[in-house]
């Protein structure tokens, strides 16, 4: 992709459907994710089918095949807060903004909640110089765009990640008891209850005297 010839106006974003979610993750992730950061296929199964699991991809509008990006959500009966579980950009249209824009047009894309956390690897425990860069970079990408740091911190399966909101509807944002409760009640709808209570880790905010 040429990114001084494409335009937003050329991009559309569509909901996906179960099957679109399993074909995209069975075939894409392994590139995109690594082997420790991605569930079973059959995790994914069992959440869409339960209906908690949402897909979202963006595409040419004249080539509905043509994949340039993905993201999905996980997002428990009754709550208006979901967790962005993958989200990622295909290799061809990295570095043109796409990113933003899918972002961005998630606001107006139909959803059934009124805004998502994002959890972003923690800067604090990189392993060098280079990743603490990379996940610095990862941060300020999510708050140009509109995520606001909740000062939420989780250890997920030995992973530590700050935790954003994202907003798609105006108005007031939840409180932080809140988003640690929708955090919580998102994981132990995603994971067992023996792996919740010995590979989830939520931390609020410190709350200085």
């Amino acid at each position: 992709m040429h990114c001084q010839t494409t335009q937003a106006k050329d991009i559309s974003i569509k909901r996906l459907s179960r099957q679109e979610i399993l074909s995209i993750y069975t075939v894409h992730s392994i590139r995109h994710f690594p082997e420790d950061e991605r569930k079973p296929v059959s995790s994914i199964e069992r959440m869409a089918q339960e209906g908690i699991y949402k897909g979202y991809g963006l595409f040419f509008p004249e080539d509905a095949d043509r994949l340039i990006g993905y993201a999905f959500f996980t997002l428990p009966p009754e709550r208006e807060t979901s967790l962005l579980d993958y989200f990622a950009i295909m290799e061809n249209y990295r570095s043109c903004g796409v990113g933003s824009l899918f972002l961005q047009r998630m606001k107006s894309a139909p959803t059934d909640y009124r805004g998502f956390l994002i959890e972003s690897e923690d800067p604090d425990y990189a392993k060098d110089p280079q990743e603490h860069s990379v996940r610095s970079k990862r941060l300020s990408f999510y708050n140009k765009n509109g995520a606001i740091s909740t000062g939420i911190t989780a250890t997920v399966f030995g992973v530590p990640y700050r935790l954003l909101y994202f907003p798609l509807t105006a108005g007031k944002i939840p409180h932080t008891d809140q988003l640690v409760s929708d955090f919580s009640n998102i994981y132990r709808h995603m994971v067992s209850p023996v792996n919740f209570k010995s590979n989830i880790q939520i931390c609020p905010p410190k709350v200085s005297h």
